[in-house]
């Protein structure tokens, strides 16, 4: 009994050891931790400059005149290297501290190296031990030293201004889409699809480094950046742009739906409209042994911000309806004629094609030749300077 005491003893004080103690514990002091990161490439000297936005812990919301009230939130870390195994080698050289990439909300690539290739990019942050791949990816149209030295009016930490933005844009707007994350663009990628990026640029060509001054300066559009444009990818190289009424024809084609202001012309007025799509249908049916891919969007409408032209009958309402309708399918044929021509298959036809006939010879001829068709069908749901929604006609 005395043996069996001793052994159950023993046994117990070793789980209390192990379960006080922790090994491989890393105390917070010890951590860098990376809420953005930038990487450049330049193809004369085949240099690769990775950027690492640290948080600051001194730094935070206290008044001026306190500890901690007068330092920059962020501070950026810029390291080159032949490889990213080599700068992963050499960034202690400068940072002191170890980095944790698990906080780390945004990823900014240069121009430059995304007209290279990605590929190497995107399994660096893979190979991260503790790295994110569900952060957004966004090309830097310009300097990308320029942005990451930039502090943001409003959030003080540049990657949640970023992160909020593209958030509230992917809501408010069709000029970003949901699709965007590393995770998105590697998935997107080995199936061979063609996409699109944000693009950020700066607005400043001389960013204050002292946080500060920042603070002080009333004028938000100096020291800050835009998300304005698009980058399209294909085979993990940037092929080309779309602009930002691009973008809206982009993301409405492919079923987002986002909440969107244009302004069209209708019988010789301008007129603000606000786009959201609530439903979108895509056929395939073959004439002449071609194939047709039919795309029909239907629109909720509204006129609720415009000042020019307001319908004011039903008949009007039908009008506007019926002449939106021609213009947004002649707008968005129009934009499909242009990716067409630069070979860019942003409508995703050859995999529509794929799904549609699986047994056919030869699925990328096909898609080349066939004939698009779209639709729309609009519905005014809200007018402005009225107090009873209009119905459309359906």
């Amino acid at each position: 009994m005395t043996n069996r005491y001793a052994a159950g003893l023993f046994i117990l004080m070793m789980f209390t050891a192990l379960l006080t103690a922790c090994w491989d514990r890393t105390e917070m002091n010890e951590l860098a931790l990376v809420s953005m990161m930038g990487v450049d490439s330049d193809p004369e000297s085949d240099k690769i400059t990775v950027y690492y936005q640290i948080i600051n812990p001194l730094s935070g919301t206290s008044a001026k005149g306190t500890p901690g009230g007068e330092q920059a939130p962020v501070y950026t870390y810029e390291i080159s290297g032949s490889s990213f195994g080599e700068i992963k080698s050499t960034i202690y050289k400068m940072l002191p501290r170890k980095l944790f990439m698990a906080h780390c909300k945004v990823l900014l690539v240069s121009q430059r190296a995304a007209k290279q290739n990605m590929r190497d990019i995107v399994n660096f942050i893979e190979m991260q031990p503790n790295g994110r791949s569900s952060v957004p990816m966004l090309i830097v149209d310009g300097s990308i030293s320029q942005v990451m030295r930039t502090l943001t009016p409003l959030e003080r930490v540049p990657s949640d201004t970023i992160d909020s933005r593209l958030d509230l844009l992917i809501r408010n707007s069709l000029l970003v889409g949901k699709q965007i994350k590393v995770s998105d663009v590697i998935e997107r990628m080995e199936k061979s699809d063609t996409i699109v990026l944000p693009l950020i640029t700066g607005m400043t060509e001389a960013p204050s480094s002292n946080s500060g001054e920042r603070s002080a300066d009333i004028d938000a559009n100096q020291n800050n950046f835009i998300i304005r444009g698009g980058a399209v990818f294909r085979d993990y190289r940037m092929a080309g742009k779309l602009n930002d009424t691009q973008l809206v024809w982009y993301h409405l084609l492919n079923g987002d739906r986002g909440r969107h202001v244009r302004q069209f012309q209708v019988e010789g007025k301008q007129v603000s409209v606000e786009l959201r799509l609530v439903r979108i249908k895509r056929e395939v049916f073959w004439k002449s042994d071609q194939p047709v891919v039919r795309i029909r969007m239907d629109l909720e409408l509204s006129t609720a911000y415009t000042i020019e032209s307001v319908p004011k009958s039903r008949n009007e309402v039908e009008r506007l309806e019926n002449r939106l309708n021609q213009i947004i399918a002649d707008e968005s044929l129009a934009f499909y004629q242009m990716i067409r021509e630069r070979g860019w298959d942003l409508l995703s036809i050859n995999d529509l094609l794929r799904k549609q006939t699986p047994n056919h010879p030869d699925i990328d001829q096909a898609a080349k030749n066939a004939q698009i068709e779209i639709r729309a069908n609009t519905r005014l749901l809200r007018t402005g300077s009225m107090s009873q929604p209009y119905g459309g006609t359906g």
